[in-house]
């Protein structure tokens, strides 16, 4: 037999060496699942030297380190994972008569992506009994959408006391991650009181940074075991949002990167500079928009004079309270000046139907006017025309416009857009101006449409159950983020109706809070987060726990709020 070239033979070891998964084939979407556990879960009477895992997928030493969490901590030990199996190695002696739990968090994922659906808890005792408490919840985020691979800390307070308790910082007694759909459960807890928080726990470290981290308190300072209904809604972290990042994508331009998403009007209020640094002067700031035309971003782009490629830039965001973040970047010598037209015109010409928009909180009724460049709003302004359509005459209508960004305006009539009315919206494009000089091509660009009359909305009906006062019901249109809102007074423990009229056509999320006293005119409160040390509660709110679809003429009926 002849043997096998050297370099064949290499590639054959190596290929057996490698701890991976073969590869090829379709992709492989079933989730990560432990399919065994050694010793046997909620063994009592045992002190393990080694705790094995059994998955069905690879899973890696480093992945798997980063997603075991003991509670209570456990220092002297050592993590390895093989293929499908993966073991934890105790180098130390385990206290008498404990209950320990090893949770894999929901963010374990296996070499080719797969992930747990959600945490998996592991316990025993190293005594004849084995703590029971179990605290179940769910967790949502900042606009009632569950929370998925949201972390959710329990602190004891059998000993500390609730009022003196300070979480900040303090690594928590249990921890788990909630599923896809933002639910969790904590498992073989010691029974007794607990302080429970949540949190986007962006850096792994199990402790809440409530300046850069989103977290939400409860509505109570003490979660008993055997709860099961704990609803936490993420808010957005203290801090502002901090620059990290900035490019120059044009000579008139810089595109800055934050550390979160945060909402347009916030981005608004920051005291934007930039300095050229080589010269040592500053530029000037023309205007801003969202690079995704989003009214919450995680990147903004600025309008700014001319740049140069040869020059250094500093650009420092100091938000109206808070500390000013700073990121430097080179000029551009490039263009991207794009051909300057009207990218949109909502309602649509031939709109016999228009649900006209609410791109901003109480501004109902509203036009919205998209163009592919910043534009002086000035030049925008000038540019159009309104008209209140009766038959074949067209009468000039009164209109304000307010830039929500440079790329798009609200227009909203005066006297206000009538239901059933039609309207007809012109623009002679050839006098709009770009921030950047730009002209776009003469032409005279028209829609002409009709208001959605009653009916053509729909309605959302329910119960709410265990609420008292004011009661404050919104649902919040899945797709574009508009809003209806409602205020019912409830008479807990018992039902009382509610029932938002005049909604589009479209699904919604539907939410309810409770506004302390004091919020003023509960259609214009806003959910308050409450606060960590000293504890203060949150709001009380709730969600349905379904989508609601609305349709045409149809009252949505039985939508359920539960407090």
């Amino acid at each position: 037999m002849k043997a096998l070239p050297f370099a064949l033979c290499m590639l054959f070891l190596c290929s057996c060496a490698l701890d991976r998964p073969p590869s090829g084939g379709p992709p492989d979407e079933e989730p990560l699942q432990v399919v065994s556990a050694d010793p046997e879960p909620s063994s009592v009477n045992i002190t393990p030297g080694r705790i094995r895992f059994g998955f069905n997928r690879y899973v890696t030493t480093s992945a798997f380190r980063r997603a075991v969490v003991f509670s209570p901590p456990v220092s002297g030990y050592s993590l390895k994972a093989d293929g499908t199996e993966a073991d934890i190695v105790f180098n130390r002696p385990l206290d008498s008569n404990k209950t320990y739990s090893v949770t894999l968090n929901r963010s374990l994922r296996s070499s080719r992506g797969n992930e747990l659906e959600q945490s998996y808890t592991y316990a025993f005792s190293t005594g004849p009994v084995i703590n029971r408490g179990v605290i179940e919840g769910k967790v949502f985020s900042p606009d009632s959408r569950p929370a998925p691979g949201a972390t959710v800390l329990a602190f004891a307070l059998a000993e500390t006391g609730g009022e003196a308790l300070d979480p900040t910082g303090r690594r928590p007694d249990y921890s788990v991650q909630t599923g896809r759909d933002g639910a969790f459960r904590l498992d073989y807890l010691a029974e007794g009181p607990y302080r429970l928080v949540a949190l986007q726990d962006r850096n792994s470290d199990m402790k809440i940074d409530p300046q850069s981290e989103p977290f939400g308190v409860g509505a109570s300072p003490v979660v008993e075991t055997g709860s099961t209904n704990n609803l936490f809604r993420l808010a957005d972290p203290r801090q502002a949002p901090v620059l990290r990042f900035c490019s120059a994508p044009a000579d008139n331009m810089l595109e800055l990167s934050f550390d979160r998403t945060f909402p347009l009007d916030e981005f608004a209020a920051l005291d934007i500079t930039v300095l050229d640094t080589t010269r040592n002067s500053p530029v000037e700031v023309r205007g801003f928009f969202s690079t995704k035309n989003e009214n919450r971003d995680i990147t903004y782009r600025i309008v700014t004079g001319r740049l140069s490629k040869d020059s250094g830039y500093r650009i420092t965001c100091t938000p109206p309270s808070g500390i000013a973040s700073s990121a430097v970047c080179r000029g551009s010598g490039g263009s991207e000046r794009k051909p300057l037209v009207v990218d949109e015109v909502r309602p649509a010409d031939g709109e016999r139907k228009a649900f006209l928009s609410q791109p901003v909180a109480g501004e109902e009724k509203t036009a919205l006017i998209r163009c592919s460049a910043p534009v002086d709003p000035g030049s925008l302004r000038r540019s159009i025309r309104l008209y209140a359509v009766q038959g074949a005459t067209a009468l000039p209508h009164e209109f304000r416009l307010r830039a929500i960004d440079a790329r798009r305006f609200a227009l909203q009539a005066e006297p206000a857009f009538r239901d059933e009315a039609t309207y007809r919206i012109e623009i002679a494009t050839g006098s709009i101006e770009g921030l950047g000089g730009e002209k776009a091509p003469d032409s005279l660009l028209k829609s002409t449409f009709t208001v959605a009359g009653a009916d053509a909305y729909g309605e959302i009906s329910g119960m709410v159950r265990g609420a008292q006062g004011t009661v404050v019901i919104e649902a919040v249109n899945v797709r574009n983020g508009q809003s209806r809102k409602t205020v019912v007074s409830g008479s807990a423990p018992g039902l009382t109706p509610y029932r938002i009229g005049k909604v589009a056509p479209g699904d919604y999320l539907v939410n309810a809070f409770v506004p302390r006293a004091g919020a003023g005119n509960p259609l214009q409160a806003t959910w308050n987060p409450g606060g960590l040390f000293p504890f203060s509660p949150a709001d009380r709110f709730t969600v349905s726990p379904d989508t609601v679809t609305v349709r045409k003429g149809w009252a949505t009926e039985n939508v359920m709020l539960e407090f």
